[in-house]
C-alpha cells in the first residue's frame, strides 16, 4: 500500500491470427496497457505493413451512426455513460448488421411519421387560409395591407415576433401545431420586401393574396386531419414499441463498440510484418505469470514471450516512462484522487495516500471539532454518496472528515457550537486550554515533518544517490538537523525536561557542516564558483524553512479556537434579538442560519488549511511526483 504496484513490460511476437482471441483475453483482464512498438522493437519482422486505417474509419462512422440513433430515441445519457465500464466481445461486423436493422426499423416509422406531419401541416395552413380570407374584414385589417401567414418554431416565435414589431405591423398567432407556431402577420405595402427579407427564417411563407382564390372543400380537410391523427397514434404507438424492445439492444451496441475501440488500441499499437504480428504493453507483476501461460495457451505455445521489469528497462534506457498503478483499498480513493491532483507519484517511490488520509482527517477533525455539526456533515455527504455517483469522490471525503469532526467534538465536549454543557469534555476545551491546542499541533507538526523527511530517505535509498542521502538537507543530516532544532526543544517543552545544550549543538552543527560540504560538492560538480555568502544563505534557508513549517501547525489551534468563537458569535446575536415571539423567531433564525453558514463555509475554509498542510507541509519534503497514471484497457 506504501509504495505502486510493480509493474513490467510484456513483448508478445506470434502469428497475427492468435490477434483477435488474444485481444479478448487482455480486454477482459483489463490490467492491460498498450504500448506501441517502435520499429527497433520489431527490427526481426522483415516485411513491415503500413496500418490500416479503414478499421479506424468503421469505428468512428459506426459510433456518429450510434450517437444520432440514441439522441433521437431520447436514450438517457447516464445509462450510454455506464456501458464503457462494461465491454462485450462483439466484432464491427456484427455491431454494422444490428446498428442497420434497429435504423431500419426506427428510421422507416419516424419517417411516415415526418410525412404525415408535413401533410397535416399543409391541410392545416389551406384551412386557416380559408378562415383568415373570410375574417379579415373582422380583424380590422386595411384592404391596402399586404396580409401573409407564417410558419415557425415555437422557440423561433418570440425573437421573430419582436422583430416584426419594429415595422407598422398586426401580429396574431392563431394556432400552435406541435413544434410549430402559426403567426398572421399583416402591414402597408411598403414594408412588404422587409419581411420578405426575413422569410428565409420562416418554415412557411405565405401570401394571402394567391390563395383568396383557392377552392377549399373545409368538410373534406377535416376528414383528412382526423384519417392523419388516427395514423399518426398508430405509427407513434409502432415507434414506441420500436424504442422500447431497442433500447437495450442500443446499450449492448456501445458495450461491443468500447470492446471493439479497445482491440483497435492494442491493434494500432503493434506492428505486423507477413505472417506475424508483435504487440507490447504494462502489466502488474503479480499477474504476469498467469497472463503468460494464459496467452500460451491461446498461442498454442506459437509465441516469444518476454517480460521485463522497470529496472531493467531503466538500464537499457533512462529515458522509459514506467507508468505508475497506486495499489489503495476502494475506501481511499477520494484521498487518491487528492494525492493525483498534487502530483502522481513516480513508479519506484513512496505513495503517501494511506498516511496523507490518517492525517488529512486528523487535521481537519481537530480544526472542526463538533459532534452535531460533524455528523450533519457526515450524514448530507453519504446521502450525496448514495444519489448521486458522480459526487463520490467529494462526498466520500465529507464523510470521512465528518466523522472525524464528531470524535473531536466528543474529545471538545462541543455540540452545535455548545461547549461542556451538553456533553463534558473528555480531553479538552479549545476555548479554556488553547495553549495546551497550540503545543499538541506543533507536536503534531514535528511527527508529520519527521516522517516526511524519513519518506525522503527511503525514495533517496530507492534512487542510490548517496550524495543527498548522507549530506543533503532532506537526508540523514537534514532529519538529525531537524530533530535538534526543533523536536528537542518541543520534548523539553511538552515534558518538562531540561535541554541538554552540548547534545543539541552536536545536532545541529555536525548536519549544518555535512550541509556545506554538499554546498561544495555541487559547486564544484556544475563548474560554479564556491560563495561563503550563497551556502550562507543556503543554510539559512533549511533552517527557515524547517521553523517556518513546524510553526505553520499552529493554524490547527487557531482555527479549533476560530470554529468556538464563531459559534459564539451567533449565540451571542440570537441572543441580542431574543424576545417576544418576533424576537425569538428571529434568534433561532439566526442560530439555524450560523450553524448552515459553519457547516458549508468554514467546513470548506478548514478542509483547505488541511490540505495546505497536507501539501506543503507534508509533501513537500519527499514527493517527487512526476509519474505517468497507469491507463489499462479497463
Amino acid at each position: 500500500m506504501l509504495f505502486p504496484e510493480r509493474m513490467v513490460e510484456i513483448t508478445v511476437l506470434t502469428v497475427d491470427d492468435f490477434l483477435k482471441p488474444i485481444s479478448d483475453y487482455l480486454i477482459k483482464f483489463g490490467e492491460f496497457e498498450v504500448k506501441t512498438v517502435t520499429d527497433k522493437n520489431a527490427s526481426k519482422l522483415l516485411k513491415l505493413k503500413p496500418k490500416d486505417n479503414n478499421e479506424n474509419e468503421k469505428f468512428s462512422n459506426l459510433k456518429t451512426r450510434l450517437d444520432k440513433l440514441s439522441l433521437a430515441m431520447k436514450i438517457d445519457e447516464n445509462k450510454i455513460k455506464l456501458t464503457i465500464e462494461e465491454r462485450e466481445p462483439l466484432s464491427i461486423e456484427d455491431i454494422e448488421r444490428r446498428l442497420s436493422k434497429i435504423e431500419n426499423d426506427f428510421y422507416t416509422v419516424t419517417s411516415a411519421i415526418e410525412k404525415i406531419e408535413k401533410e397535416a401541416l399543409e391541410l392545416r395552413i389551406k384551412k386557416l387560409n380559408h378562415q383568415i380570407t373570410k375574417e379579415l374584414s373582422f380583424k380590422n385589417i386595411p384592404k391596402e395591407f399586404f396580409v401573409t401567414v407564417i410558419v415557425v418554431t415555437k422557440y423561433d416565435a418570440g425573437p421573430i415576433i419582436k422583430n416584426l414589431s419594429s415595422l407598422p405591423s398586426i401580429i396574431e398567432e392563431i394556432e400552435t401545431f406541435g413544434d410549430l407556431s402559426i403567426i398572421l402577420v399583416a402591414l402597408p405595402q411598403g414594408y412588404k420586401s422587409e419581411i420578405i427579407k426575413l422569410s428565409t427564417s420562416f418554415i412557411k411563407f405565405i401570401d394571402i393574396a394567391n390563395v383568396i382564390t383557392e377552392d377549399v372543400n373545409i368538410k373534406d380537410i377535416e376528414e383528412k386531419l382526423k384519417d392523419i391523427e388516427l395514423e399518426k397514434k398508430k405509427l407513434t404507438s409502432t415507434l414506441d414499441k420500436i424504442i422500447e424492445t431497442h433500447t437495450e439492444e442500443i446499450l449492448t451496441l456501445y458495450k461491443g463498440l468500447w470492446f471493439v475501440n479497445s482491440s483497435m488500441r492494442i491493434k494500432n499499437a503493434s506492428i505486423k510484418g507477413g505472417k506475424f504480428i508483435i504487440f507490447s504493453g504494462w502489466i502488474p507483476e503479480k499477474h504476469s505469470k498467469t497472463v503468460v501461460e494464459e496467452l500460451k495457451r491461446i498461442t498454442n505455445d506459437i509465441s516469444v514471450i518476454e517480460l521485463k521489469n522497470a529496472k531493467n528497462l531503466i538500464k537499457e534506457d533512462k529515458n522509459t516512462i514506467i507508468p505508475t498503478k497506486l495499489n489503495n483499498p476502494k475506501m481511499l480513493r477520494s484521498f487518491e484522487s487528492l494525492v493525483k491532483l498534487y502530483a502522481i507519484p513516480r513508479f519506484y517511490e513512496i505513495d503517501p495516500t494511506v498516511i496523507f488520509a490518517v492525517l488529512y482527517v486528523i487535521f481537519y477533525g481537530m480544526m472542526f471539532g463538533d459532534v452535531g455539526q460533524g455528523l450533519v456533515l457526515s450524514v448530507v455527504s453519504a446521502l450525496l454518496f448514495w444519489k448521486f455517483k458522480s459526487f463520490r469522490v467529494v462526498a466520500g471525503l465529507g464523510i470521512a472528515v465528518g466523522l472525524s469532526a464528531a470524535l473531536f467534538g466528543f474529545l471538545y465536549g462541543s455540540v452545535f457550537g455548545v461547549e461542556e454543557k451538553i456533553i463534558p469534555a473528555m480531553w479538552t476545551s479549545p476555548l479554556h486550554d488553547v495553549l495546551k491546542l497550540m503545543k499538541v499541533s506543533i507536536l503534531i507538526g514535528f511527527i508529520v515533518i519527521f516522517i516526511g523527511l524519513l519518506f525522503n530517505i527511503v525514495n533517496t535509498v530507492i534512487e542510490h544517490n548517496l550524495p543527498k542521502l548522507l549530506l543533503g538537507s532532506k537526508g540523514i543530516p537534514g532529519l538529525v538537523f531537524y530533530t535538534f532544532l526543533i523536536g528537542y526543544p518541543i520534548y523539553a517543552l511538552v515534558f518538562g525536561s531540561s535541554l541538554n545544550t552540548n547534545l543539541m549543538a552536536l545536532g545541529i552543527l555536525i548536519p549544518l557542516l555535512m550541509f556545506v560540504i554538499e554546498s561544495i560538492i555541487e559547486a564544484k560538480k556544475h563548474n560554479h564558483d564556491i560563495s561563503p555568502v550563497a551556502i550562507f544563505f543556503e543554510l539559512f534557508e533549511v533552517f527557515i524553512s524547517f521553523v517556518s513549517n513546524t510553526i505553520s501547525f499552529i493554524r490547527i489551534a487557531g482555527f479549533a479556537l476560530n470554529h468556538t468563537a464563531l459559534m459564539i458569535t451567533f449565540f451571542s446575536i440570537a441572543e441580542v434579538v431574543k424576545g417576544g415571539f418576533i424576537g425569538d423567531i428571529i434568534a433561532l433564525f439566526i442560530i439555524v442560519f450560523g450553524q448552515i453558514f459553519i457547516i458549508g463555509f468554514e467546513g470548506l475554509i478548514v478542509g483547505i488549511q488541511a490540505l495546505r498542510l497536507s501539501f506543503y507541509e507534508f509533501f513537500t519534503k519527499f514527493f517527487r511526483g512526476g509519474g505517468k497514471a497507469f491507463d489499462p484497457l479497463k
